[in-house]
């Protein structure tokens, strides 16, 4: 998907301006493997911003955990699709409702933590999983980020909590901390809650 990283900033101008016709869009539309192809393999330059957003939606509703960077259709063998084609402008309201009261910053993590710290200050920190830094996009997170943000997490004023998959590689980089295991188990897999041991990273 070309252009990955700038493509939810024009969504939600398009959302925003144009609700309407971005709605119209998955008119008589269906979840289905070969329309999510068709769209995947479609041009962005050749569309309009309204169906540049529509096609980010379905791909990103549609796909498999969500995934932003080489989308793949995602599906369940029991379950509904995630994508609810009749309910997009509610799912959409649902969203602008939770986010109304929030402050949204599009800056390094380095920079959010340094900005926000302070006494009172609670961050609730979740990077990609050890081994699965290319997730969310090649260059944006590295591994060697996790030793650079563990030493800025060392001098931080506030408390923080940070959640990692639990993997040697995990326990060696923030052993300074309270490491805390927990089983969880993985929904987003076409198998139903995959067990999975995982590290709750504090200072407190």
């Amino acid at each position: 998907m070309p252009r990955a990283e700038k493509q939810p900033e024009r969504e939600i101008r398009c959302v925003q301006w144009h609700l309407e016709e971005f709605v119209r869009c998955f008119k008589w539309a269906l979840v289905a493997r070969d329309e999510f192809e068709r769209l995947k393999a479609a041009n962005p330059d050749t569309l309009t911003d309204i169906q540049r957003a529509a096609r980010f939606y379905y791909l990103h509703q549609a796909g498999f955990g969500g995934r932003i960077v080489n989308p793949s259709y995602g599906y369940g063998i029991t379950s509904a699709p995630r994508l609810n084609l009749l309910r997009i402008e509610e799912s959409l309201s649902a969203a602008h409702l939770r986010l109304a009261r929030v402050n949204v910053e599009c800056l390094p993590y380095s920079e959010v933590i340094a900005r926000y710290d302070g006494a009172d200050t609670f961050f609730y920190i979740d990077p990609p999983y050890w081994d699965c830094e290319n997730c969310y996009g090649p260059g944006l997170f590295s591994r060697d980020d996790f030793t650079k943000l563990a030493d800025q997490l060392a001098g931080l004023k506030g408390k923080f909590l940070l959640s990692l998959n639990d993997i040697p590689g995990v326990r060696e980089v923030f052993k300074a901390f309270r490491l805390e295991e927990v089983r969880t188990r993985y929904s987003c897999s076409n198998r139903k809650n995959v067990p999975a041991g995982e590290l709750f990273i504090s200072n407190y």
